[in-house]
């Protein structure tokens, strides 16, 4: 099922206390992986549908989220993420909304080099009106080396909730994972330098160069799963009047070797808008996650 939220711009400081408040310390039989080793340090995941965070779908997937992380249980091979959702109303309002979310993610040289893809579609209409329809395609190539990683970009997107006719965004970034252990525990930070073309569905066309800096953490207790992504996006000219904030939060609930609960808020808010569109667009969805991979 599927909720819509229309937040005011104080729920993004809500989306930074909520990412900044998941940094509890780790269970006490966690241990930290080494900073720096002969080997690159890779930590294994299993097999079970441990859920992935992919793209968020619904009003607040166009914007660049410039990771998103399908994990390979052998550090080689394939790995493939599907989330369905749906909802349907009828009476004093007739609602219907269907979000469909695919990730693969391939990895090579054990597991140093992936090449995680994503692809999200939203459609939703209320009493007759078409209020949604969200496309989001996403390529995040990414190269870790111990601690580092680095990070390539390749992005395009539709958004009738922000009425762009398409988003396509480029970029290169590199990030530090400060926080790894044995049970998938994770803290990271990375930087990415951003160039967007949009064109609206307006006469408005904007071509931007931003800086991205990007939060993220994962903790996993038994069968829990909590993921956070947070960003804060810039204008290299403008920052001042031409920004972004939007992140996600993912709690997913394992019931099977490769099945999952999962519940997902994505919060975004974009500084410049079209006028008639909220700058701010949230949404909270619930749904099944299927994993398979090696």
């Amino acid at each position: 099922m599927k909720k819509q939220l229309l937040p005011s711009s104080l729920r993004a400081a809500a989306l930074v206390g909520l990412a900044l408040g998941l940094l509890p310390t780790p269970a006490a039989q966690a241990q930290t992986a080494p900073a720096d080793t002969a080997k690159t340090a890779v930590v294994r995941a299993d097999t079970t549908a441990t859920p992935a965070m992919p793209p968020p779908a619904g009003g607040a997937a166009s914007v660049p989220s410039t990771e998103f992380e399908t994990y390979n249980a052998s550090g080689r091979g394939l790995r493939y993420t599907a989330t369905l959702t749906g909802l349907y109303t009828t009476g004093t309002v007739e609602r219907t909304f269907v979000s469909a979310s695919q990730t693969a993610n391939m990895a090579f040289r054990g597991g140093r080099l992936r090449l995680p893809i994503g692809l999200n579609y939203s459609y939703g209409r209320q009493s007759g009106l078409l209020k949604e329809r969200e496309i989001l395609a996403l390529l995040t190539p990414s190269y870790r080396l111990g601690r580092w990683k680095g990070y390539g970009l390749a992005e395009g997107a539709r958004s009738n909730l922000r009425a762009i006719d398409y988003r396509l965004v480029t970029g290169l970034g590199a990030g530090y994972t400060f926080h790894l252990d044995s049970l998938k525990n994770e803290i990271g930070l990375s930087y990415f330098a951003l160039y967007e073309d949009t064109r609206y569905l307006t006469e408005l066309h904007r071509q931007v160069a931003r800086h991205s800096l990007r939060l993220k953490t994962k903790w996993t207790w038994g069968v829990l799963t909590l993921d956070a992504l947070l960003f804060y996006q810039p204008a290299m000219r403008y920052f001042r009047t031409d920004y972004r904030v939007n992140g996600t939060a993912g709690l997913g609930i394992r019931v099977s070797q490769r099945l999952a609960l999962t519940g997902t808020y994505a919060y975004s808010y974009e500084r410049i808008s079209v006028a008639g569109r909220s700058p701010a667009n949230g949404n909270l969805s619930v749904g099944l996650t299927y994993a398979t991979g090696d």
